[in-house]
């Protein structure tokens, strides 16, 4: 039976967590990424490809922009105009958790609150 493959997102988090417990592995990532990466999934991965890490700390925040999906395309404005649904704003809970994330931010990289701030 074949292991199943790891989703991006499941081996991102799987790394983070080791490089949390284990200093030396995250000393290692740090060093050579993609030959960590190929001795935790057991396969080699394309030689062109690039694999940049970026340590966090307290007063840093890293934003990773991925390229657009292949399957995104505009919609016309024909199209457009028969999935408008009137003239309410809607905010998925997805923007909100992103804004909530931006105001910590923006608090801890502050220290404090100044007067008259927001």
């Amino acid at each position: 039976m074949e292991p199943q493959a790891l989703t991006r997102r499941e081996l991102e988090t799987a790394l983070i967590q080791k490089c949390w417990k284990d200093s030396e592995f995250r000393k290692a990532v740090v060093s050579d990424a993609k030959k960590m990466l190929e001795r935790q999934t057991g396969q080699k991965l394309p030689r062109q490809l690039k694999i940049f890490i970026h340590e966090e700390d307290a007063n840093t925040l890293h934003l990773t922009i991925p390229p657009v999906p292949g399957n995104v395309t505009e919609l016309s404005d024909a199209d457009l105009e028969k999935v408008a649904g009137g003239t309410d704003v809607v905010v998925t809970m997805g923007a909100i958790t992103a804004l909530a994330a931006a105001s910590l931010v923006l608090t801890a990289v502050a220290g404090t609150k100044q007067q008259g701030g927001w």
